[in-house]
């Protein structure tokens, strides 16, 4: 799949053609999340130009609520390494990530983050804090954000706006068969 991805210089500092690259993958695994009913998000863990692991939000399907993409990375890049210190790897993730995964870059003993949105919520790289660069913290990792963030942020945007439409619609729905409902019902009385 990474050969289908077209080149994209990289204009951020720091962040080389192959992040930009595993940046357009996770993008690429984000749509399918979205698709799957999954908030579109997705993480590319690689070293080099090797990707090690890669996943998308899950906590929907599997109703796990540490199903974050980065989380799901983590644990498989571990498993394919045969070790949790996930040193010399990089992660590229469309969403800067919250502070549970934070923690996990830097348990994880991640070299590089870089992510596409910044996220006003819970975002705690830069937003809101920084963890991975927590200098009171045993290990740091480089952080490098708005890499494709265009493209991340409409990815978003997009979702939770056929996600309201589609709550639109059902309360509609609802609305519609509840006025059915009582306009049969107050015929039946009268």
């Amino acid at each position: 799949m990474m050969d289908t991805l077209r080149l994209v210089r990289s204009t951020h500092p720091g962040v080389g053609d192959v992040d930009v690259r595993m940046m357009q993958r996770a993008i690429q695994l984000a749509r399918s999340a979205a698709a799957a009913g999954e908030v579109p998000i997705a993480a590319v863990i690689y070293r080099g130009d090797e990707v090690i692991a890669e996943a998308a939000n899950n906590r929907e399907c599997e109703a796990d609520p540490t199903g974050h993409a980065e989380i799901v990375a983590i644990r498989a890049a571990g498993r394919k390494l045969g070790e949790w210190r996930l040193e010399g790897c990089s992660m590229a993730v469309t969403l800067e990530p919250c502070p549970m995964c934070a923690g996990a870059l830097v348990n994880a003993r991640l070299s590089k983050l870089v992510y596409g949105a910044t996220d006003p919520k819970a975002g705690a790289c830069e937003t809101l804090y920084s963890i991975p660069g927590d200098t009171r913290l045993n290990h740091r990792c480089q952080m490098h954000g708005g890499v494709l963030a265009p493209q991340c942020v409409e990815l978003l945007r997009a979702f939770f706006r056929e996600r309201r439409a589609e709550q639109r619609r059902a309360k509609e729905a609802t609305r519609a068969a509840d006025a059915a409902k009582a306009a049969t019902q107050a015929r039946r009385s009268a």
